[in-house]
């Protein structure tokens, strides 16, 4: 499940035909930031039910900015760098092996979560989680909304 959307060097346009369902193709940004998260292309809308009823996770900003996806990606960073952050005499492989937890390890997310999680996305651990492709198209669509918004509000 894991891969890297970040990495494909594609247009807005390519962007937004290869991740999104043809329905939601001509939205702007701040629209499909909007959109049910079964606008994804491979999101079906019972995969999106199980995500709602697990995590209240109704648009695509909804899991794009969903505290529990943020807490994997921060554990995962760790986990996977802790050897280049911390001093030898703190290091621990114990460190190393956070990311392969499962998600029902996150406070806040059940077993029953977890399981709903999985069916809906084929997500079992935090890594899974962390660099899950529907969390990367959520995030890279949302994101320049986020910044023009902050700007804007800014005066900038």
């Amino acid at each position: 499940m894991v891969c890297n959307v970040v990495n494909e060097h594609l247009s807005l346009q390519e962007f937004v035909v290869k991740y999104f369902d043809k329905a939601y193709e001509q939205l702007s940004l701040r629209e499909l930031r909007d959109a049910p998260l079964s606008a994804i292309s491979g999101v079906s809308k019972a995969d999106a039910a199980k995500l709602e009823k697990a995590f209240r996770i109704r648009t695509v900003g909804d899991l794009a900015t969903n505290k529990h996806v943020l807490i994997a990606q921060a554990i995962n960073a760790f986990s996977k760098y802790s050897e280049s952050v911390l001093d030898k005499k703190f290091e621990s492989a114990d460190f190393k092996k956070l990311r392969d937890k499962p998600v029902s390890a996150i406070s806040g997310i059940s077993k029953s979560d977890a399981a709903l999680l999985k069916k809906a996305l084929g997500i079992e651990t935090i890594a899974d989680l962390a660099e899950s492709k529907y969390v990367q198209v959520t995030q890279l669509a949302t994101i320049p909304v986020s910044m023009i918004e902050l700007l804007a509000s800014s005066g900038a």
